[in-house]
Parts: structure tokens; C-alpha cells; sequence
């Protein structure tokens, strides 16, 4: 099966376009034509120099599979057929990585494959749990509910992410003025201060002329800072966006306490989450917790998951094994206890989940409380040691000579 490019019409003269997986040209003209579309171009797709660089980056982002999801269920609850409630979705999305999914799983699904299958196709954009609680969903005739569950975790974890992004946002600001405030003092006034010194002939202390000089040094490669911070910007984009890059940043947040709490925690949420959907949906424990272990990012956490999946594979009591490892907090591995016990072990995990969701907000919460006076107070040293280090100096010898021209007239 190959990539083929497609331009094509509707009855309405809407411009469709998008790519799809077919076996050849006639099949892909004739997909199109079932779909209610005219074709009006269809090539084989050649993957390009930059397509195979970017092709890690390119995946359904966290807004379109929220909304996938939510029209999935809408479908499947108002009565329709499945492949007429997608084809009608379809012709209203716009081009783009979410369209060519849809249309793939259209054509598959009209060849008779399951449901679940396409999701496989697509591993940088499905998570193994992901698929496999649609393919039980599938198999159990209960894909309306998986789906709204589904749509309901993804808000929460949109939701997070809104949320640290909006905390972030005033400390950005700030950052953002305080390095303005250097850029203009070290290109436009250091240098006026340079030339005024030079002129009177003032030698200003060690510390003022350190300060100086550096605040010279910036100005004079203001250039070349500036392309040195935009490479930084984009190789920690290139990290966000990549599942390595992630992984690399995890590493690194996990060695500053506040953001390893932090991590934890959002690790701790998707466990219960992830782990109560797949033991509500009918998967043994020890399936449950390969499955997750998947997911999990954190590497200590995920290791945890999977020392506790062999233990049982041996025999060992699951209650028993969770209390063993340290990164369970005893809360947790407690109230597990009391769930298995009562038998009500998917309910305590829902409950758990959204405790651990309110204290991420909470973490984050504390973490811009402690963050907007530091970063006050980094812009007010920095203006502190410009005004101590060059202003005054240079005011108290202009203040000096101006007081020895006073007196000089004075003197008969």
C-alpha cells in the first residue's frame, strides 16, 4: 500500500484535499466517488528530504483528538451507521493530519478490518492503551462509553496543560522585560555612558568597569546572541514535540525537587486513570499493568510497574507488591489495599485519579507562587547592579567635577 495525494470536489463545490493509503490510483478515484467526492487530481506521494525530517513531528495534536473522539461518540449514540457518521464528518474537516486519519479509517473499515485496526497505523499519535481500550470497546459493543471516557481523559490532561501554560505565562513576561531591559541598556545606553567616561577622563572602580565592559560586549554582539537564543528556543520546541526530546526533559526535571513532585503526581493520575480503565473494561491485573508500564514516562515509576508485573507473574499478592515499592506514596499503596479488599478496586482508582488531578493543580499552583517573587527579584538585581555599578559612579564624579567648577569661580 502506498501514500496517494488527492484534490477532489463535493456536490456542493467545496475543495476537498488530503492524502490516503490505498493499493492504487483506480482504487483511491474510486474511494473518493463513494465518499460523495468528484476526484479531480490523485498522484502517488513521494516522500521528500524534508518529509522524512519532519516526520516525527507530524501527529494528531491533543485538540484534534479530543474532538475526534467526542464526534466519534456522538455518532455512535445518535443511531446512525458508523461509516455514514464518519463520512459526513469527514467532508466538514478542513486538510490536514486529523482528515487523512479519518479517511483512512473510512476505507479500512469499508474493506470490513476492525474498527481498532487503523489506530495501529498511526503509533506516534495512539498510545498501545489507547488502542487497546478501543479494540475491547469494539469487541464489547460498548464503543460509545470508551469513546466519552476517553474524550473526558483527554479534556483533564488539556486542562493541565492550559493551566501550566497560563501559569506560565506572567512569569514569561517578566523574563521577556527583563531581558528587553538588558538589550536596550547594553546596546543604547552603555555605550553613551562608555564614550561620556572616555571624555572626562574618569576611571570608575573595578566592579563598574567589569560591568561595563560586559554590558559593551553584549551590545557589540547583539546579533549573534540573539541567533544563539532562537537556536535554543527551537531545539527545546524539537525536544516538547518528540517523544525522545520528552524523555530528555523528564530526566532533567527530575532533578529539581518541585518539578519532580510534580511529575509524580501527573504520573500517578494517568496510572489510576489508564490502569481502573482497562481493569473496568475486563483485562486480567497483570495485562493491566504491561499495558500501562507503556505509557508511563516517568522511568522510575515505569520500572516500579513492571518489577510488580513479574512479582505477580511469579505469585506474589499485588496488594503486598505496590506496598514494597518506594515511589508508591503509602496513601496510595493503603487505599489500593482497601479497594482490592472490597472488591470495588475501579472506583477507588476513579477517585485517586481526581485527587491526584487536584493536587498537579495545587503543585503548579505553589510553583508559581514560589516562581514570580524569584524572577522579580532577578529583574530587580540586575537593574540594581546596572544603576550601583555605572549610574551612580558616573553621577557621583559628573556631581564631583560640577562642584570643583563652583568652586574654582568662587575662588577671586
Amino acid at each position: 500500500m502506498r501514500f496517494y495525494k488527492f484534490q477532489a470536489v463535493d456536490n456542493l463545490g467545496k475543495f476537498h484535499r488530503g492524502k490516503l493509503i490505498a493499493e492504487s490510483e483506480q482504487e483511491v478515484v474510486d474511494y473518493l466517488s463513494g465518499l460523495g467526492l468528484t476526484p479531480i487530481q490523485v498522484v502517488l506521494s513521494t516522500e521528500t528530504f524534508l518529509n522524512k525530517i519532519f516526520k516525527p513531528f507530524r501527529k494528531l495534536s491533543l485538540k484534534d483528538k479530543i474532538f475526534f473522539a467526542r464526534n466519534v461518540a456522538l455518532i455512535l449514540k445518535s443511531g446512525a451507521g458508523l461509516i455514514e457518521g464518519l463520512k459526513i464528518f469527514v467532508r466538514n474537516l478542513k486538510a490536514g493530519y486529523l482528515k487523512d486519519f479519518v479517511l483512512f479509517l473510512i476505507y479500512n473499515l469499508q474493506k470490513g478490518n476492525p474498527f481498532y485496526l487503523t489506530f495501529q497505523y498511526f503509533p506516534e499519535s495512539f498510545s498501545p492503551v489507547e488502542i487497546e481500550l478501543i479494540k475491547i470497546g469494539e469487541l464489547s459493543g460498548n464503543l460509545s462509553k470508551t469513546f466519552d471516557n476517553w474524550a473526558a481523559n483527554l479534556e483533564k490532561e488539556k486542562n493541565v496543560r492550559t493551566e501550566l501554560f497560563s501559569s506560565l505565562l506572567y512569569p514569561s513576561i517578566i523574563l521577556i522585560a527583563a531581558f528587553g531591559v538588558i538589550i536596550l541598556v547594553t546596546t543604547f545606553v552603555m555605550p553613551k555612558i562608555a564614550n561620556l567616561v572616555q571624555q572626562m577622563g574618569t576611571k570608575l572602580p573595578a566592579f563598574s568597569r567589569i560591568i561595563l565592559s560586559i554590558g559593551i560586549w553584549i551590545g557589540n554582539h547583539i546579533k549573534l546572541i540573539f541567533l544563539f537564543l532562537s537556536l535554543l528556543t527551537i531545539l527545546f520546541i524539537g525536544l516538547l514535540i518528540t517523544r525522545k526530546g520528552r524523555q530528555i526533559l523528564l530526566l532533567i526535571g527530575l532533578k529539581l525537587p518541585i518539578l519532580k513532585t510534580l511529575i509524580l503526581n501527573m504520573n500517578l493520575r494517568a496510572f489510576c486513570f489508564i490502569f481502573g480503565s482497562l481493569i473496568e473494561s475486563g483485562i486480567t491485573v497483570l495485562e493491566s499493568l504491561y499495558l500501562t508500564s507503556s505509557v508511563i514516562s516517568h522511568p522510575e515509576f515505569r520500572e516500579a510497574i513492571l518489577r510488580i508485573h513479574q512479582k505477580i507473574q511469579g505469585g506474589a499478592n499485588f496488594e503486598k507488591v505496590l506496598a514494597q515499592e518506594k515511589v508508591f506514596p503509602p496513601i496510595f499503596s493503603g487505599v489500593m489495599l482497601i479497594g482490592s479488599e472490597t472488591g470495588n478496586l475501579s472506583r477507588v482508582l476513579e477517585v485517586m485519579e481526581k485527587y491526584y488531578e487536584d493536587e498537579v493543580k495545587y503543585t503548579i499552583k505553589n510553583l508559581m507562587t514560589l516562581l514570580e517573587p524569584l524572577l522579580i527579584v532577578f529583574v530587580g538585581i540586575i537593574v540594581g547592579l546596572i544603576a550601583v555599578s555605572i549610574v551612580v559612579p558616573v553621577y557621583q564624579q559628573i556631581s564631583a567635577q560640577l562642584e570643583q567648577g563652583l568652586q574654582s569661580r568662587q575662588i577671586p
